[in-house]
């Protein structure tokens, strides 16, 4: 195999000197990446440290007599590293041997102490050794190194379907179509939130850092979309209640939606994160609407009822419709992989504040039996916005496993809401089920649920 290395580095070395554009130094670089083995892969491959103390002399000398630095070599530290093979005589192919931190590669070994490889590879191995156990490749699905399960970015296309969102990989643009339903930054998930929207994620500045770029190949991604009213939800009998019905509406009119992550440039692992949801248009008492599809929630009879400053104004007095107004994030976040070369576990961490504006309105019945929804004029109404540091902080923990047993599971803290998430494997890596809980921390809004759970299959294909 030596010889084979050394006839390589030959027919480089004579092809630069055949092209007038290269230069010396190119040349030497030719030849020197033949002769090195990358130590990335060293680990993959049959090592022993010598322990024989006559042949560790040896090499220690052949080292000094060949030229290397005395400061730079152990003798009580020489590994050798091999490949194996079916070659009669001879079981392996002696690849690299390291003595202290000097290396001599299978040409010097080759051209310099033949005999000394010889013995090294003896099948019998007859003299001293420690065997250094090497270590297993990573499988394909543990060498992903990926942000968000239901979006891996290493990948052409990407189709990712459950309750909770439906996402599609738009080939090698990187661009993303998702439609999610529900407000899980502030706590609601699925229709609890009253809200779902449909986004385009575009991404806009390359990662040109070689050690993060595979698993962040780009450090600023922005979505822009808009959010409109989800109207189902407010059967009690639906699915014989297993579902908590829905008791939280987006106001007519929709929601501007926009968001953007950026990767710091200098450590691509962390970054910052925004995002903001905002209504096209306030609480207009013009427009009528569908009272079916609302939730409307009784007062608390410990609370008086609702009075119109115009006496002209037909409202309910005991009835409020509460409406998601907006909502947004903003914060700092770190991805965190124990292994960036077996990327198996991954920890993200998200910090930050949340907002979250939900307001009471009251149904406005005019002479025509059409019914609107209104809010200035009318007192006993509320607005819930945040009051206290627990209504502003926002906090985040995700842990991800991909083993042969991929899972995933989420703890977020926002609007004083504990919010958990988590997914496990059906069959194989491309059926899952997910799961969503959520519980107030604080006392139960009228437009809350004291513990939300809903289960949703999620099919995950990847191209």
């Amino acid at each position: 195999m030596g010889r084979w290395i050394a006839a390589l580095a030959a027919a480089a070395l004579l092809w630069a000197q055949q092209q007038p554009y290269i230069t010396e130094p190119d040349a030497d670089s030719v030849i020197t990446a033949l002769k090195t083995i990358d130590p990335n892969i060293l680990k993959y491959f049959p090592r022993w440290r010598i322990c024989e103390p006559n042949l560790m002399i040896q090499l220690h000398q052949t080292f000094l007599l060949l030229g290397y630095p005395e400061e730079k070599l152990d003798m009580q530290q020489i590994t050798v590293t091999a490949a194996p093979t079916r070659r009669q005589g001879s079981e392996y192919d002696i690849l690299l041997i390291e003595c202290g931190h000097a290396k001599m590669t299978a040409s010097e070994i080759e051209a310099n102490i033949r005999g000394l490889a010889t013995l090294l590879a003896d099948p019998q191995r007859r003299y001293c050794y420690t065997e250094i156990p090497p270590t297993v490749p990573p499988t394909p699905a543990q060498a992903e190194i990926i942000i968000n399960f239901t979006m891996p970015t290493h990948v052409g296309h990407a189709i990712s379907v459950s309750l909770f969102e439906q996402s599609l990989k738009l080939g090698q643009t990187g661009f993303w179509l998702r439609a999610t339903i529900g407000a899980d930054p502030i706590g609601y998930p699925f229709w609890s939130g009253g809200i779902a929207r449909v986004l385009l994620q575009r991404p806009l500045v390359r990662n040109t850092d070689e050690q993060t770029r595979r698993g962040i190949p780009h450090l600023l991604d922005v979505q822009l979309g808009g959010g409109y009213r989800v109207t189902g939800g407010l059967d009690p009998n639906f699915l014989s209640g297993i579902i908590p019905v829905r008791k939280l509406n987006l106001a007519p009119g929709g929601q501007f939606v926009a968001g953007a992550d950026f990767y710091f440039p200098f450590h691509p692992q962390a970054g910052t994160h925004l995002y903001v949801e905002l209504p096209f248009k306030g609480i207009d008492p013009s427009s009528s609407i569908n009272p079916a599809t609302y939730a409307i929630l009784p007062l608390d009879p410990a609370r008086d009822p609702l009075r119109s400053s115009d006496p002209g104004l037909s409202i309910d007095p005991d009835y409020v419709v509460p409406l998601l107004r907006s909502m947004g994030q903003w914060g700092f976040f770190y991805n965190w992989w124990s292994d960036p070369e077996r990327p198996i576990h991954l920890l993200r961490l998200d910090v930050g504040i949340s907002y979250a504006e939900i307001t009471e309105a009251a149904l406005l019945r005019r002479a025509d039996s059409t019914v609107s929804l209104v809010h200035q004029g009318i007192e006993g109404l509320h607005t819930y916005k945040p009051r206290e540091l627990g209504d502003w902080l926002y906090l985040r923990l995700e842990y991800r496993n991909q083993s042969g047993f991929p899972f995933g599971i989420a703890l977020q803290y926002s609007n004083q809401i504990l919010l958990g998430r988590a997914y496990v494997p059906i069959i194989g890596r491309w059926l899952y089920v997910e799961a969503k809980y959520a519980t107030p921390l604080r006392p139960v809004r009228p437009f809350e649920t004291r513990n939300f759970f809903i289960l949703s299959p999620l099919l995950r294909i990847t191209l």
